[in-house]
């Protein structure tokens, strides 16, 4: 008996210590000023209007991801589909947000949509000194399958290119 209540004590302050949950919903209209905000603090980072006009986009699929505890707007991704394949076109988590797990929940989630919709493959291409994108892209099975120098400005830099096969494991996922 004595043991079972030291082992309840060490899992409620191990809980103690989980940061807030976050929950990946469908983006709206009125997501746009907290997502404009976040990605502001990107390099070459979107307008307003682009992210406004990728909601409009046949194919797009937009999420966030919103803190349980504050039901603020912390991170986003942005993509689109067609004829089987997939491009993931954006993902950023706000600065104060960052190294929580909210990047993961974005790309399983996006992940768990190209599935439902059949996708194949995906595709993406990020900053080649992008580091912790390029350990979360390659954590979630993405490989390197090419690169287009010079391709990003302020600052100059190379695209990595990357490929997924997108299998239907996923689609579990976003059923639970």
């Amino acid at each position: 008996m004595k043991g079972s209540r030291l082992k309840e004590k060490r899992e409620s302050s191990t809980s103690d210590r989980v940061p807030p949950a976050f929950s990946v919903r469908p983006m709206t209209a009125a997501d746009l000023e907290a997502v404009t905000a976040i990605e502001s603090e990107n390099p070459s980072p979107w307008t307003a209007g682009q992210l406004a006009s990728e909601r409009d986009q046949d194919g797009g699929w937009q999420f966030v991801a919103e803190s349980g505890a504050s039901g603020r707007v912390c991170g986003f991704v942005c993509g689109r589909s067609c004829a089987g394949e997939a491009e993931l076109l954006k993902i950023a988590v706000g600065r104060q947000y960052r190294r929580q797990g909210i990047a993961v929940q974005l790309v399983a989630h996006a992940l768990c949509c190209m599935a439902a919709q059949g996708v194949g493959r995906c595709f993406l291409e990020l900053r080649a000194a992008n580091t912790p994108a390029l350990a979360l892209y390659e954590r979630f099975g993405f490989r390197r399958v090419g690169r287009r120098k010079n391709y990003y400005t302020s600052p100059l830099e190379d695209a990595i290119l990357m490929e997924k096969t997108v299998v239907s494991a996923y689609l579990g996922a976003v059923t639970k």
